[in-house]
C-alpha cells in the first residue's frame, strides 16, 4: 500500500490540482482518491492493471465531486438537460460551449463529430457508422476538437 501511495501521490495530486484549480480542494480530492483505492484493496479483489484502476477511481471521485458542486451552485438544470451520469461530466462542460464552436476554429468535420457526440449523445461506433469511417478516426477528430477547445479556454 505504501508503494502505491509513494508512486502515485504526486501524480494524482497534480491531476487534482489541474481539475480543481485550488490547493485545498486538490488535497481533499487526492485524499478521497486514496481512501477509495485503499478501500478497494481491502475487499481483496484481484486487479489486472493497477494504474488503470487507480485512474478510474480518481476520475469517478472527481465526477462525484463535480456533480455535487454543480448541484450546490443551483445549476441542476444543466444536469437535468444533459441526463447527467457520473461518467459524463465533460458533456455538461462541452454542451455549454457548443454554441461557440465557430469562434474556436474547429474544422467542419470536427464540429460535426463533436456535436454528434456531445449534443446527440451518439457513441463513437454510431458516429463512425453514420460517417462511414473508422472508430479511431472519430476518436482522433474528437481529440483534436477537445484540444482546440482547451487551448481556447486556457488562454
Amino acid at each position: 500500500m505504501n508503494d502505491i501511495y509513494d508512486k502515485y501521490y504526486y501524480q494524482i495530486y497534480n491531476w487534482s490540482l489541474k481539475k480543481t484549480n485550488n490547493k485545498e480542494d486538490a488535497e481533499d480530492l487526492t485524499n478521497n482518491v486514496f481512501l477509495a483505492i485503499f478501500s478497494y484493496f481491502n475487499k481483496n479483489i484481484k486487479v489486472d492493471k493497477l494504474e488503470n484502476l487507480i485512474w478510474k477511481i480518481a476520475y469517478n471521485i472527481w465526477c462525484h465531486k463535480a456533480k455535487s458542486y454543480v448541484k450546490e451552485k443551483g445549476q441542476t438544470n444543466l444536469i437535468d438537460n444533459v441526463g447527467y451520469e457520473d461518467t459524463t461530466l465533460d458533456k455538461i462542460i462541452y454542451k455549454e460551449i457548443i454554441n461557440n464552436l465557430d469562434n474556436i476554429g474547429l474544422t467542419l468535420k470536427e464540429q460535426n463529430i463533436f456535436k454528434m457526440y456531445y449534443l446527440k449523445d451518439l457513441s463513437i461506433k454510431e458516429i463512425s457508422e453514420k460517417l462511414n469511417t473508422t472508430e479511431s478516426n472519430v476518436k482522433y477528430f474528437l481529440f483534436k476538437a477537445r484540444k482546440k477547445i482547451k487551448e481556447e479556454y486556457d488562454e
